[in-house]
């Protein structure tokens, strides 16, 4: 029986999951052996004994509990099932669990080195990584929306060797490699993605947009329905993202430049502006659609201002129209822009 079993044990080593399989077969055989083996050699000497007490007797001794309330007692039955049982059961079993193990252990260092397939839907992808600060920054503003604070985040980058703790404890899944690959893209699931940031390298400002435009011309061409929302470092280079059909372009130089002037000329608009597009604390900005039964701007200052919400304007096919006449007439596509302490759920 021992041959046998050993025999049975390695023609399991072709491949992980058939060995698996292969244990889990071993074990069985041996709860098998054990249980009608106890059976044979008790039964007569104790005659209440029956199937359920022999499975019990059998589970508790491979896995080295012991109650002690049931044991061989006959000597044929300690030798040929009870030392079979102890000795086997118990190697098997804990080599079944170093396996279980040791792939739980391979699985996590997968996962910290990116080298995982992302199996997330609508989730949120950051291409790029400077710091570990200004990736939380983005995180927390994604997690302080309602709309967005359940979704799955995912950071994408060639040069990190694994995820830092600080971003695991954050729920921030890692995919490793070079997002305009997509080989990449597909490990990161990127077609069943909802956004995707690509981020400036902080550290290569001179052909930061030249990496990211690749990213993005790669996305769209491969997925044009996902939303790519690219960091420009130089202003002049933003033309190229809007050819390559990116749904938002910020261009942070460009920005920083701005808001240093109106600071100087009304000083506390830079607080203003942080706190309108802070999902943390205050009013924000929202792009919000307009109920179909609306038909001019003047109804929607009415109906936003029900709301508690401030109208400033409609975005219209990428441009802004800020306070237009009330009289002006929408159309289709177009959201009224909206100050308000949260996202409106329109009726």
């Amino acid at each position: 029986m021992i041959h046998i079993l050993f025999r049975l044990f390695r023609n399991t080593q072709a491949g992980f999951t058939k060995k698996k399989l292969g244990i889990l077969l071993v074990l069985f055989s041996i709860w098998a052996y054990a249980t009608t083996g106890f059976m044979f050699f008790e039964l007569p000497n104790n005659p209440d004994l029956n199937w359920s007490d022999a499975s019990w007797w059998s589970i508790v001794t491979m896995t080295t509990v012991g109650y002690g309330d049931l044991s061989p007692t006959t000597q044929w039955g300690q030798i040929l099932v009870g030392y079979p049982t102890m000795l086997l059961g118990v190697s098997i079993l804990g080599y079944l669990l170093s396996m279980v193990a040791s792939g739980i252990l391979e699985s996590k260092m997968r996962e910290m080195k990116g080298m995982k397939q992302i199996k997330f839907t609508g989730h949120i992808l950051i291409c790029g990584y400077s710091s570990i600060d200004n990736i939380l920054k983005i995180v927390t503003e994604i997690r302080n929306d309602k709309e967005t604070e359940n979704k799955e985040i995912v950071l994408i980058d060639e040069r990190l060797d694994e995820i830092p703790a600080v971003l695991k404890e954050n729920n921030i899944s890692f995919v490793k490699g070079n997002p305009a690959r997509e080989s990449t893209l597909n490990k990161a699931n990127f077609r069943e993605a909802g956004c995707m940031f690509i981020m400036a390298d902080l550290n290569d400002l001179e052909n930061t947009d030249q990496k990211n435009l690749a990213t993005a011309l790669t996305v769209e061409r491969l997925q044009p329905d996902i939303v790519t929302i690219v960091e420009c470092a130089n202003p002049e280079n933003a033309i190229f993202f809007e050819r390559a059909k990116c749904d938002g372009i910020v261009c942070v130089q460009a920005l920083s430049s701005q808001i240093m002037v109106q600071e100087m000329q009304d000083p506390g608009v830079n607080k203003i502006v942080e706190e309108l597009t802070s999902n943390k604390y205050g009013m924000q900005f929202y792009m919000m659609d307009i109920p179909s039964a609306i038909s001019d701007y003047g109804k929607v200052c009415e109906y936003f201002k029900n709301e508690r919400a401030i109208t400033l304007g409609i975005y219209r096919n990428t441009e802004s129209m800020f306070m237009p006449p009330e009289e002006e007439k929408l159309i289709s596509g177009d959201k009224a822009i909206v100050i308000a302490d949260e996202r409106l759920h329109i009726k």
